[in-house]
């Protein structure tokens, strides 16, 4: 076959198909979140540091505040969060001038207080490498 030939063959053989559309129903129900762990399925074992104010007052920021969680909901970001650090250095380097760092030495007590912070509105717990839903 000479080149043209065999252009206009692979041509006819490429031709477009019309697909029929699928019909079927799409379950339209809540997603489970996959961003979060539950409270419940994480275990405590270190000392954790927690950022306060100068009136020993949580500081509560939403999810908005942190980048790394930007690709979520707009719903999903207006959620209030508190910010618990591993490492007290990394803590005092997020510490402002009027905060605190204070020693967090039972963990167990975020599940504890969990209805108190859901009081207070708090529903995410933020970690260097977690996101915990209360």
């Amino acid at each position: 076959l000479s080149d043209s030939n065999l252009n206009d063959k692979v041509l006819e053989e490429n031709k477009f198909l019309e697909l029929v559309p699928l019909d079927l129903q799409i379950e339209n129900i809540p997603r489970k979140d996959l961003t979060s762990i539950p409270l419940n399925d994480i275990n405590f074992k270190d000392t954790f540091y927690m950022i306060i104010d100068k009136k020993t007052e949580l500081i509560i920021k939403e999810l908005k505040d942190y980048p790394e969680y930007d690709f979520l909901s707009q719903d999903e970001l207006n959620r209030k969060t508190i910010q618990i650090f591993k490492d007290v250095k990394l803590a005092k380097k997020c510490c402002q001038k009027d905060q605190k760092v204070i020693k967090v030495p039972n963990p167990k007590v975020f599940k504890i207080a969990s209805s108190i912070l859901k009081g207070k509105g708090v529903t995410r717990i933020v970690t260097e490498d977690k996101l915990i839903a209360l």
